[in-house]
């Protein structure tokens, strides 16, 4: 064999062995592509479904904190008017609840955390929806948090006040032969007969509507999510 044809011969065999790397590599990196594109679906729809969970309870939230101030709003009122107060509650443990105990802030958030540490927010090519993740997941759910720590240290300070001056009222909310409006009326009487206790509650209403105006903000960045989500999830092939 002359050395022409060995060297056809080598430069075929060379040719057919870095095309078959070259497809093998390809392929690899084609189902590398298709598996981290599913994967990234996956992530994305998570997410999406977490996030009308998070919509959800944020409504259920809202509307806890609006009656909580409207509560507050009429016992602080010169005349109580009990019509208004029986269309927003008729339990005595409802009224009493918003004096004593304070309303936590945790929204769903398992399928995000999973994703935090299992890596899987490395999939998400977006920077739009990672964005929009770190601020609604760090940033203003500490606002929510820090809100509802302030509304929490008050309550700490505020029941023993009202166990030493007040007691009647706790007292009352568990006796059977006082019903929701003597309740309410010995509460607005108390409310208005006491100049510190009335100071408390325009503090506890202060803060209370804080927390709704950072609810509101954290409900805005749900929906600001939420279609760039919709986005990202549009744009799959």
């Amino acid at each position: 064999m002359k050395w022409k044809e060995l060297l056809v011969k080598y430069a075929l065999e060379f040719f057919v062995i870095v095309l078959g790397i070259s497809v093998s590599f390809w392929l690899n990196q084609r189902t590398t592509e298709r598996a981290n594109e599913r994967e990234r679906i996956k992530v994305l729809e998570s997410l999406h479904a977490e996030l009308t969970e998070i919509d959800r309870y944020c409504g259920e939230r809202r509307d806890n904190y609006k009656d909580d101030i409207n509560i507050l709003d009429l016992l602080l009122e010169e005349e109580l008017n009990l019509e208004d107060m029986g269309a927003l509650t008729t339990s005595k443990g409802r009224v009493e609840f918003i004096l004593t105990h304070y309303r936590v802030f945790e929204p769903p958030m398992n399928q995000y955390n999973s994703k935090v540490h299992s890596g899987g927010l490395k999939f998400i090519k977006s920077d739009r929806v990672n964005e929009k993740l770190g601020r609604l997941h760090n940033t203003y759910l500490k606002y929510m948090q820090t809100a509802v720590h302030f509304d929490q240290e008050f309550k700490q300070h505020f029941l023993p006040f009202l166990t030493a001056e007040h007691a009647e009222l706790l007292l009352a909310r568990h006796e059977n032969g006082v019903g929701m409006e003597e309740y309410v009326r010995r509460l607005h009487e108390a409310i208005h007969g006491d100049d510190r206790f009335k100071a408390n509650m325009h503090v506890l209403s202060d803060y209370l509507e804080n927390k709704l105006y950072f609810l509101k903000l954290y409900d805005g960045l749900v929906l600001e999510l939420d279609r760039a989500l919709e986005d990202a999830l549009g744009s799959r092939p």
